[in-house]
């Protein structure tokens, strides 16, 4: 996965060439993601990345979200909501909300990003996960409006539930406050801003 191909930008947005996940990593180059947000008109919904990954294990994340690789398109994303939640959806039933950037300097790596963001109107229930363990090993949800002013940094704590999955096809039920401490650090706002959108533009 490492020696993946992506293309590489500048900051401007302009393509300069391509280079692998480990690269773009290591050095803070520019590159894309897709983000597909679940959520509904109550809800939003965050996965719980496997105690397996290598970055952020354990921690709550983007409900489905990936590298964009050099030959793919933007609507190509649409795969990792396949292959992480085990959902079939097709690009015409989300919704674009558009692109934004994303800068996380930690430890491991500079990570730059033009993320392009997508919300799915999930009206399904808990059994239509189906999770590649490796990658997410819990779907959780909060409501909105506590989201929101979670993430405007108007509460301490968010309520979530949802469920954690087991190795064994077997999953524990999951009700729990949570801080930013148990988030992926995004860029600050971000997910704020999704919200927002999401009660503007999709449940007005």
């Amino acid at each position: 996965m490492e020696q993946e191909i992506v293309k590489v930008f500048n900051e401007q947005y302009e393509q300069i060439g391509t280079a692998t996940r480990a690269e773009v990593h290591e050095k803070g180059l520019w590159h894309e993601t897709f983000h597909c947000w679940l959520v509904n008109k109550d809800y939003i919904y965050f996965q719980i990345r496997s105690s397996q990954k290598k970055d952020y294990p354990g921690l709550l994340d983007i409900t489905a979200a990936g590298h964009l690789l050099a030959l793919e398109t933007v609507e190509a994303g649409i795969r990792e909501v396949k292959e992480e939640l085990g959902l079939s959806i097709n690009i015409q039933e989300v919704v674009r909300m558009g692109m934004t950037s994303c800068s996380i300097v930690s430890e491991k790596m500079i990570d730059n990003e033009f993320c392009h963001v997508y919300l799915y109107p999930f009206e399904h229930d808990w059994d239509s996960f189906e999770l590649q363990y490796e990658e997410v090993s819990g779907v959780v949800r909060a409501r909105l409006d506590e989201a929101q002013s979670f993430f405007l940094g108007e509460t301490v704590t968010l309520n979530i539930e949802g469920y954690e999955y087991f190795p064994d096809g077997k999953r524990g039920r999951v009700v729990r406050p949570v801080s930013t401490a148990q988030f992926v650090p995004y860029r600050e706002l971000y997910v704020a801003q999704v919200i927002e959108f999401v009660k503007d533009e999709m449940f007005k």
